[in-house]
């Protein structure tokens, strides 16, 4: 049983999932035709593959480390299942990257509930913000998240809500200066947000249909569970899944925002759903509800498959 299997965090889990990514990749490539040998495209390929385990293992440590989940694998296997579910976002090293910028940030600013090296923390989740702006322009609205991680703070004061302003204007001026040094141009700068474009048109497709509607569902619903049991959360639990829900809700405008919908936006989307679906996954104690839970994983993994064969 599937949920059996990954309530533990073993090994051969990680070994599994980690094979299931690089797999995946390959398979998308092969299909989409487009499998070269040459020494250049090796290298894209290995690190678009690395980047993908390494975005699989960050998440996987960021939940852990702040109790976001429970000891369980949950999350990092629905990651890899979204991802195989939509392999449009093996074709976008620049948002994988990004990605994993925004998945730095969070760990930060989940971090925020102690009260040791809180400067340090927003300056951190400030510079990985950044970058990960720099890497996709839109994804500078996770600043909305971490101003109210740094109000949920127990003692919240004026230097703290400044670090994010000086932050972000200090590393900006340094990429303004290194685009002057090498390309002495401010052209960066025009292009550093790519415009936006509500259209959902490009989702119309059975390949981007099913996994769009699939994983706005599963946000609905476990999003929805998850804020009904807001009350009744620890108080140390309540900040994190506040985050999480928020960062969750960010993803979809930027996934909306995005001018050229073609699936690979999506990938922002797949750590918030994953995690608050692992919530529910890993509350569930009534037989209704654990094979409620098998039979969700079980699902997903079918459609995953069908998918790859159509």
């Amino acid at each position: 049983m599937l949920t059996s299997f990954f309530s533990k965090s073993k090994p051969i889990n990680y070994i599994l999932l980690s094979i299931a990514i690089v797999m995946g990749y390959f398979f998308s490539l092969i299909m989409a035709q487009e499998v070269t040998l040459d020494p250049g495209s090796l290298a894209v390929h290995g690190a678009s593959v690395f980047l993908m385990v390494f975005a699989v293992l960050l998440l996987d440590f960021i939940i852990r480390k702040n109790n976001v989940t429970k000891n369980n694998t949950f999350a990092i296997l629905l990651f890899v299942l979204f991802t195989l579910l939509v392999p449009q976002v093996y074709a976008s090293p620049r948002f994988i990257l990004a990605n994993i910028f925004v998945l730095l940030a969070t760990r930060r600013m989940l971090s925020l509930t102690t009260e040791k090296n809180t400067e340090k923390k927003i300056f951190d989740a400030t510079m990985y913000i950044t970058l990960a702006s720099f890497c996709y322009g839109w994804a500078i609205l996770f600043f909305i998240v971490l101003y109210p991680a740094i109000i949920n703070k127990t003692t919240p004061t004026i230097k703290y809500l400044c670090i994010p302003v000086v932050g972000f204007l200090g590393i900006t001026t340094l990429g303004v200066s290194y685009q002057l040094l090498v390309e002495d141009s401010y052209t960066w700068l025009y292009e550093w947000f790519p415009g936006k474009d509500f259209d959902i048109s490009g989702y119309t497709t059975t390949a981007l249909l099913i996994p769009t509607m699939l994983l706005l569902a599963l946000l609905l619903f476990m999003g929805g569970a998850r804020i009904m049991s807001l009350p009744s959360l620890p108080k140390k639990e309540k900040p994190s899944a506040v985050t999480m829900l928020l960062i969750a809700v960010i993803s979809v405008g930027i996934v909306l925002a995005n001018s050229s919908k073609n699936g690979s936006e999506l990938l922002f989307l797949f750590a918030p759903i994953a995690t608050v679906t692992s919530n529910y996954i890993e509350a569930g104690v009534g037989k209704e509800r654990r094979v409620f839970n098998e039979l969700l994983l079980w699902a997903l993994v079918i459609i995953v498959l069908l998918l790859g064969i159509l």
